[in-house]
């Protein structure tokens, strides 16, 4: 089964430091087949035998520790899962894209997510809860929000953030 794979604290701000290319040759050793990076951040698209997207984030967290000793959260997402968050973004296309947020989550959100978040929306920015992933339009960047510390805590369960020109080329991958 084709997976797409979503890692959480890759490469960012000096943590979680993992090479991709090293990663992939170890999951292509680990029997993983056709498997792509896109740019540093645990962006994966790949194939296993394996029709559980739970197990499939276990097995890929378990290897990355085993090899590189860290265990970044590790989110694995059908094709068809990622096909329905790009359809159901919100709004017309935006002017800048990279500033479209799309928070992938696996667990169930608490329901009241959007109305928590919104408290904390400043100029311009706007969430709006979808099926699989929570939308956060933020014009100055996902850095610049205060939106961007509180969102796990208002899902109540663990997301990693992506922009829309991410989403959109990781999906290309496929």
């Amino acid at each position: 089964m084709r997976w797409i794979i979503l890692m959480r604290a890759v490469n960012v701000g000096g943590t979680g430091k993992l090479s991709m290319s090293e990663l992939r040759q170890a999951l292509e050793k680990d029997g993983a087949e056709a498997v792509a990076t896109y740019i540093q951040s645990g962006n994966l698209v790949l194939t296993l035998d394996e029709p559980d997207p739970r197990a499939v984030e276990a097995r890929i967290g378990a290897l990355v520790e085993a090899q590189f000793g860290i265990r970044p959260g590790v989110m694995a997402f059908a094709p068809e899962t990622i096909d329905a968050a790009l359809d159901g973004t919100p709004g017309p296309e935006p002017d800048e894209p990279q500033h479209m947020y799309m928070l992938f989550f696996t667990g169930t959100p608490n329901a009241d997510v959007a109305a928590r978040l919104e408290e904390f929306c400043t100029q311009g920015e706007e969430v709006m809860l979808g099926a699989s992933c929570l939308y956060l339009h933020a014009p100055d960047g996902l850095g610049r929000s205060k939106l961007g510390r509180k969102v796990e805590t208002a899902l109540g369960c663990p997301a990693t953030a992506r922009n829309l020109n991410s989403v959109r080329k990781v999906r290309e991958m496929v």
